[in-house]
């Protein structure tokens, strides 16, 4: 149940953490004035489309979560028999990792630009570090495409080790073990060809004629979605490798034994 536990406490944390920067017990009337009220309602840390992303994550997160503890109760019938993971499991995972870089530098590259319009709009000097316009939003394009073309690739890797699988005379009925790997990678497949949907409608932006600083906030969402998505993943091979093993847990025991 380690996995349960850690995720759980991660999502407790974020809750904690998002909630601390809502300003929930500030009084804007008491602090400056009757005039304070019409601007306290800008003074929001998060936009609402990220504030709904994150309570998305956490349903999914819930739902794999739940599949986790079946398949901990599951393998402790004496059926279950562990099927060997294909190495391809490694390449997704890099393929994957890699897409989400790609899209943290996107971000880092999109929120130069507006910091750059922004200080345009309020007549402040430009700072020394901002690249030219056009060399940043071409880097923004060139890493949204790369994150598209990983991604593409991960799902491509995705079938190429269920055929494997296939070929071994793993399928989803066969075992219970089998069945639960081509569930829990069929439903990870499914949110990333979801999140993809955006992910190429963002990039679509980025190649038009529009600012690229309109787009951060998509781009932030992207970035944060595929970040999720593989932390999944990785929490994903640690249950179907039986990489779960608590050693704390393990001494906890002996000494109370």
């Amino acid at each position: 149940m380690t996995v349960v536990l850690i995720f759980l406490a991660v999502v407790l944390s974020t809750s904690i953490w998002w909630l601390s920067h809502q300003r929930l017990g500030a009084k804007p009337w008491l602090e400056n004035g009757l005039d304070s009220l019409d601007h306290g309602s800008h003074r929001v840390s998060l936009p609402k489309a990220k504030v709904g992303l994150l309570v998305i994550l956490a349903v999914v997160g819930m739902l794999f979560t739940l599949l986790f503890s079946s398949h901990f109760m599951r393998q402790e019938i004496e059926d279950w028999r562990s099927i060997p993971l294909p190495n391809m499991i490694w390449v997704n995972g890099i393929l994957l990792l890699a897409a989400s870089f790609y899209l943290q530098f996107a971000l880092v590259a999109a929120r130069r630009e507006a910091l750059q319009v922004k200080m345009l709009e309020i007549g402040a000097p430009k700072p020394v570090n901002i690249r030219h316009n056009e060399k940043n939003n071409n880097s923004v394009r060139y890493l949204l495409t790369n994150a598209c073309v990983l991604t593409v690739a991960f799902l491509i890797g995705q079938l190429i080790t269920w055929l494997e699988l296939a070929g071994k005379g793993f399928f989803l009925s066969g075992n219970p073990s089998s069945s639960f790997f081509y569930v829990l990678t069929g439903l990870h497949g499914l949110h990333i060809i979801g999140g993809l949907a955006v992910l190429f409608h963002t990039t679509a932006l980025s190649r038009s004629n529009i600012q690229l600083h309109k787009i951060v906030n998509k781009i932030d969402l992207c970035a944060l979605y595929w970040h999720f998505l593989f932390f999944i993943w990785c929490a994903m091979i640690f249950v179907m490798l039986g990489w779960t093993y608590d050693p704390f847990i393990e001494l906890c025991k002996r000494v109370i034994s």
